[in-house]
């Protein structure tokens, strides 16, 4: 675990900054800020609406981010509000200033009204019209820049003009105390005005200070009694966490799967630190298979080869290349979800381990892979919980360090080639007390999954999968006896009651969605329900409607 900062504590140390006068500035970032910067269409509390695609105030949002001056702090969400924005933010901000967007509100936000009534000092207010002629605390407001409801439009039209005018009034005058509740355009304003002029405290207060604004509670947390005003969020501290993670792309008879892969990477809620591609070449025959140049600069690294290297080469590519504390190494089949590298890390921060997107869970190992010698977890064996597993494949998140191990006195295992290197992984890191997972694939959230169903079955069932041979299988048994033979323990051993608990699990949502798929079929054949005069009952059969008088009896 993470050391991690809380909310509380993060409050005392920039409140005291303020209460001293220093010069600094303190933006703040949540879901609505993200939206519009990825173009997602959604209506604001306060009515206005982002369009679906990059608005001008996004590209604007967009270049706020990029900030490493010392005297900067970006607030943005907790993990433990919204776990998707918190990594976002965190793998796009380079500044390792960050505190908390819910800044002045949950449970700081009585200490902050206590706080901010005791103010005196010379202000210059950017908010909404309504707050024009209002009293804010006890400052001394030089002039208020009134901003409209529509942020969107707003900022279009006539953020520019308004941003001059500050400037020219006020952008020769040092020491002032900014109040900025201006929505989402509160960064790009302040970041303009901190640009021009450092020599100013700048401040994004935002909805803390609509009590003042409009005179009536606007937000949950306002009200003393909700659990909102009770909450104390926390984070892990950025000074000495580490989310970058290095995403290695895998290439070799599915070219039509590399650039939905590299798109479904592009959108991971997570960044990646950098693409790396690794090509294996083609055995026999004149087949090959050729990139263009355009798409190959996509990729930070490339490696193209001209002899085919089996499965366990990828590996090596990763260790030597990358540059990242964590890899996640990608079959070519394997589409993810846009939350998946989010996953695993929330859960490489819960508990070290390898992590991947179908594990195995042997049942009867010397049988593996024929039969029900086995069962999945993950996309096709869906758990809301981290699961143990006995290896994984698809993908595998860890620490770059640790590949190290697969190549340490494997040289019998790396002779099978096309075989052999997810259950060599396992048991090499096993062997040092790091376990293999497979995170949480809640059947609902198709985000948080490591492999697309839709895909997995398309590409994964591929004349070209190493499954599809049963050369292979024979391959992958004959694998297994000798890693078996040499110490391999299945968890099953190890923990039976854990394993049946597992597969007890996944049989039970698969039961239910079965249930839920013919609920749905049952009522596309056969339905009845009350026609609007209660007289009669409509009947439909294949789409065909009837109209049942009702008798007094059924009535």
């Amino acid at each position: 675990m993470e050391h991690e900062i809380f909310l509380d504590k993060e409050f005392d140390k920039i409140w005291n900054k303020i209460e001293n006068k220093e010069n600094f500035v303190l933006l703040r970032y949540g879901d609505g800020e993200r939206g519009i910067m990825c173009g997602k269409k959604f209506i604001a509390q306060e009515g206005w609406q982002s369009p679906s695609y990059v608005s001008k105030l996004g590209e604007a949002l967009l270049s706020t981010l990029i900030l490493e001056d010392e005297k900067v702090f970006y607030g943005i969400s907790c993990p433990c509000c919204d776990p998707s924005s918190y990594y976002w933010y965190s793998t796009r901000i380079k500044n390792k200033n960050i505190t908390f967007a819910n800044f002045f509100v949950n449970a700081n936000y009585k200490k902050f009204k206590e706080k901010f009534s005791t103010l005196h000092t010379d202000a210059i207010l950017i908010a909404n019209h309504r707050a024009k002629n209002r009293k804010i605390g006890d400052l001394n407001i030089l002039k208020h820049y009134e901003v409209g409801d529509d942020c969107i439009a707003f900022w279009e039209n006539d953020a520019q003009k308004m941003l001059e005018q500050i400037k020219k009034d006020f952008g020769h005058r040092n020491d002032l105390l900014y109040v900025v509740a201006a929505g989402p355009m509160s960064e790009p304003i302040i970041v303009d005005l901190y640009k021009n002029n450092p020599n100013n405290c700048y401040i994004d207060f935002g909805s803390a200070i609509d009590i003042y604004i409009y005179i009536y509670h606007t937000r949950p947390y306002m009200d003393a009694t909700s659990d909102y005003a009770k909450r104390i969020c926390a984070m892990y501290d950025p000074k000495i966490t580490h989310f970058d993670v290095s995403v290695i792309l895998t290439a070799y008879k599915k070219p039509q799967s590399l650039r939905i892969q590299l798109e479904a990477i592009r959108n991971q809620s997570v960044k990646p630190k950098e693409i790396l591609l690794f090509q294996d070449g083609i055995g026999g025959g004149d087949y090959k298979i050729v990139f263009d140049k355009e798409f190959l600069e996509n990729f930070d690294a490339v490696q193209i080869c001209d002899k085919n290297y089996g499965v366990w080469e990828r590996f090596n590519f990763a260790r030597k290349n990358a540059k990242s504390k964590y890899v996640c190494i990608f079959d070519d089949d394997a589409i993810p979800g846009p939350r998946w590298l989010e996953n695993c890390l929330t859960q490489m921060h819960k508990e070290e381990g390898l992590y991947g997107t179908a594990g195995i869970v042997l049942t009867e190992p010397k049988g593996y892979p024929y039969g029900g010698e086995f069962f999945r977890v993950g996309w096709d064996g869906n758990l809301d919980y981290t699961a143990r597993v006995d290896f994984v494949g698809h993908s595998w998140f860890l620490k770059k360090d640790w590949i190290d191990d697969l190549f340490l006195n494997t040289e019998k295992y790396q002779a099978f080639k096309i075989v052999g290197e997810d259950i060599t992984l396992s048991y090499k890191l096993k062997q040092k007390g790091i376990n293999t997972f497979v995170p949480p694939h809640p059947k609902n959230d198709h985000q948080l999954w490591g492999s697309s169903r839709q895909y997995a079955m398309e590409f994964g069932t591929d004349s070209n999968g190493i499954s599809m041979n049963p050369k292979n299988l024979e391959k992958m048994n004959s694998f297994m006896q000798e890693i078996l033979k040499d110490g391999f323990v299945p968890i099953k051993q190890e923990d039976p009651k854990a394993c049946a608990k597992m597969l007890r699990d996944i049989r039970k949502g698969q039961k239910l969605q079965l249930r839920l798929l013919l609920r749905f079929l049952l009522q596309g054949i056969f339905s009845i329900k009350n026609s609007n005069d209660k007289k009669c009952k409509i009947i439909r059969i294949f789409g065909i409607r009837f109209k049942i008088k009702r008798t007094k009896q059924s009535r």
